[in-house]
């Protein structure tokens, strides 16, 4: 294992951190997120490699830790006063993952969900439960991978993951410095780091179920530039019928100077992704039965994304200016799978026995849409002599956006539930909206005394939509109502208050208040379905405390704790309007989440270190009625009590700095829907049970230059839902025991 030596040199200041960076650690085999230093090109608006201390080859003490995505300025850990989880270049590169749930749930309080049976699909659990709705937000060197309105819970298949260069999550709102959607958690992407040195390697590996990947990273550093490129191209047949995809992803950067003064970093990437969605939930019985079957024969979804950014950043006497201009480009063609439902005539669901019998996929479509973008960040960092620093900002988006939506219709004879083949039957949308958004913001620390520390930031969003509808036609249908031609705004103010204490050199403390905001998406505001004035919604609105205690109990374990609690107020619900009986959209929802976050890290010995990340939380509905019932009280669905990731590793000598790693993961039970009552009928559940997996990963130094590797998920073959659908309920079965092999070498 490591061992932590003295860093001759270093003591460089960082940005308006008031600390110097002292230790760095040698010859890591496998580095724990909890001590790993991320210093990497365009952490966050404006702030690139240049600005950082250069040591990313090892692990530090937790609280020298570098954080910039928090503040928006090279900090440490110690002066930070949030929950942030760290993934280094070298996490990365020893894992190597296949998807994004495979790297970050390593992290404390964090839970990424692999949908699609083990496909590209992503749904976060992040200080709250699983789902798709729109409260995390996923920036790329600190540019927002979507605009505010167009959220996809999927945007982690848009970036080139496996050619990052590390990852920072910060835990709870982060709305103070970045905006909208970021509620439960704001997930940086580092990606394009300036190269040190020359670099060419290619990666193979090749699985069950033609699985294939090909990897090619490389990278060229000159006199005055510096290039990198990362393309990662995947085959996979799926081990469910119906669940074969395709994936090709880029990353290029190039990093210069102009003059003497400005340094620039411009980083490209793209990612094309084509698979068949037919790995949907299944019913309780065809789950234990026969997992391998489809849920549909027609579901697909097709990607198209591609952005560039450019960091330009220059140095004064006290302060730094960087300005970040962007490009991006989304497209999204699918199969709307979760609205297929049976394709037949249905009796009236149980919350409304008096309603009539009637086809059960009256919204079943093909959905396209997608959103060009042109944008700048623009950030001053102003250092002042007694250690504490502003930073200040404004970020301009502008976006041109359009969604079209295809109603269809079941076609085929067979008796059973999932669809063989369809019809296209119609426009249920066309429309074009444009938005703009405009927000100013200031983030200040100052060290009080030797030891108490201020954190405080405000941000004020200010968006506009602009809603065209291309149908023309009168509406007609009474299910799939269109607002009429208008302009839509939003203006929110979020601030932001915390502490950090310094216990000891190596204990550090924090309490912090932050407050979030999301503005509703325009799919909210424009595809009204069945819904009067869906226009008129306001932002709904979180408020976040939160304690931590982090730092190493000895040279050989660190530990980071938080305990936190969130209330969501003004959540968007569907109700019927007691005055005239028409359904609508309204700010009503109330719910609460609150949980104990630990992450462990034991060096047992030179050779085996475990890591212990470990999660308790609890989401209720506070104050929830809505079309379907009152469950005020009640426990939120798909919300585990409990997730868990521990991994032991052992690295002797004998593999020549290769490794074994042995992970567990444990998801506890959850409530399926939201009326929290179980009926024990055995192929009817409304509660998971939970599961426990087991995965196996192994590699081998040959020489210098070839290294092999072994990846087992799943080692015990267990059956288990990856997640769960209340209508039905429904059970999507995650992958079986499946064995990956692979070679990489380095020319």
């Amino acid at each position: 294992m490591a061992t932590i030596k003295k860093l001759g040199g270093a003591g460089k200041n960082l940005g308006g951190a008031g600390k110097k960076l002292s230790w760095a650690c040698g010859n890591n085999i496998a580095i724990s997120p909890l001590a790993a230093l991320v210093l990497s090109a365009s952490l966050s608006p404006g702030v690139s490699a240049q600005a950082l201390v250069d040591v990313s080859d090892g692990t530090a003490p937790i609280l020298e830790t570098i954080v910039v995505t928090a503040s928006g300025s090279a900090n440490t850990l110690a002066d930070t006063a949030a929950s942030i989880g760290v993934i280094s270049d070298a996490d990365i590169e020893a894992v190597n993952p296949t998807h994004a749930a495979e790297l970050m749930n390593r992290i404390p309080g964090v839970n990424i969900v692999q949908l699609g049976s083990s496909g590209s699909g992503v749904m976060a659990a992040i200080r709250q439960p699983m789902s798709t709705s729109p409260v995390y937000l996923y920036l790329e060197n600190g540019v927002p991978t979507r605009a505010a309105g167009f959220f996809n819970h999927n945007a982690l298949y848009e970036v080139n993951l496996s050619g990052a260069s590390g990852v920072e999550i910060i835990k709870g709102p982060g709305s103070a410095l970045y905006g909208s959607d970021a509620i439960g958690a704001v997930v940086n992407t580092l990606s394009g780091r300036p190269p040190k040195e020359d670099q060419l390697s290619l990666n193979v590996e090749g699985g069950e179920d033609g699985y294939q990947r090909v990897q090619l990273k490389g990278a060229k550093l000159t006199a005055n530039h510096g290039f990198t490129g990362s393309l990662a191209i995947v085959d996979n047949d799926g081990w469910r019928e119906q669940t074969s995809s395709e994936r090709s992803s880029f990353t290029g950067s190039w990093n210069t100077n102009i003059g003497d003064n400005w340094r620039v970093n411009t980083v490209f990437t793209g990612t094309i992704l084509d698979f068949e969605s037919g790995g949907s939930g299944l019913s309780y019985e065809d789950y234990k039965q026969a997992p391998e079957q489809f849920g549909n024969l027609v579901g697909y979804r097709d990607v198209r994304t591609f952005r560039i950014s450019s960091a330009f950043e220059r140095d004064f006497a006290n302060s730094t200016l960087s300005i970040t201009p962007f490009l991006r480009s989304n497209d999204l063609d699918y199969v709307a799978t979760w609205t297929l439902n049976t394709g037949r005539v249905s009796p009236p669901p149980s919350w409304c026995p008096s309603c009539p019998s009637s086809l059960d996929s009256q919204d079943a479509h093909i959905n396209e849409s997608g959103h060009d973008s042109i944008g700048a960040l623009l950030k001053w960092d102003y250092r002042l002599d007694d250690g504490s620093f502003v930073v200040t900002g404004l970020d301009v988006d502008y976006s041109e956006g359009y969604q079209k939506q295809t109603y269809i219709e079941r076609t085929d004879t067979d008796s059973g539930d999932y669809w063989m083949a369809y019809t296209p039957a119609g426009l249920l949308y066309d429309y074009d909206v444009d938005v703009l958004s405009l927000s100013p913001f200031v983030h200040y620390e100052n060290q009080l005394t030797s030891a108490l520390r201020l954190n405080a930031g405000l941000r004020y969003d200010y968006s506009r939509y602009d809603y065209q509808d291309n149908m023309g036609s009168a509406v007609v249908d009474p299910l799939h109502l269109r607002p009429e031609d208008q302009s839509v705004e939003f203006n929110h103010l979020s601030p932001k208050l915390g502490f950090t204490y310094q216990f000891s050199d190596d204990i550090n403390g924090y309490a912090s208040y932050r407050h979030a905001f999301r503005v509703p998406s325009s799919g909210q505001l424009f595809r009204s379905g069945s819904t009067a004035d869906s226009t008129d919604l306001d932002p709904v609105k979180v408020d976040s405390f939160d304690i931590g205690l982090r730092g190493n109990l000895t040279d050989r374990i660190a530990f980071d704790s938080s305990i936190y609690y969130m209330l969501k107020e003004d959540d968007i619900l569907s109700v019927l309007d007691g005055a005239t009986g028409v359904r609508r959209n309204t700010n009503a929802g109330e719910t609460e989440h609150y949980g104990i976050e630990l992450g462990l890290d034991f060096m047992l010995s030179e050779t085996i270190d475990l890591y212990i990340a470990y999660t308790q939380s609890e989401h209720k509905y506070k104050d929830w009625k809505d079309l379907s019932g009152d469950y005020s009280d009640n426990d939120m669905p798909n919300a585990p009590e409990s997730f868990a990731n521990v991994r032991l590793r052992y690295g002797p000598s004998w593999l020549n700095g290769g490794r074994f790693e042995l992970e567990w993961i444990h998801q506890g039970e959850h409530w399926i829907d939201e009326s929290n009552s179980d009926d024990g009928n055995s192929t009817d559940r409304d509660i998971y049970d939970g599961h426990d997996l087991l995965n196996l990963r192994a590699n081998y130094v040959l020489s210098p230059k070839l290294e092999v590797s072994l990846r087992v998920l799943n080692l015990s073959d267990e059956l288990y839902a990856e997640s769960t659908g209340k209508w039905g309920p429904t059970y999507t079965p995650g992958r079986p025991r499946q064995a990956f092999v692979g070679a990489k070498y380095t020319f």
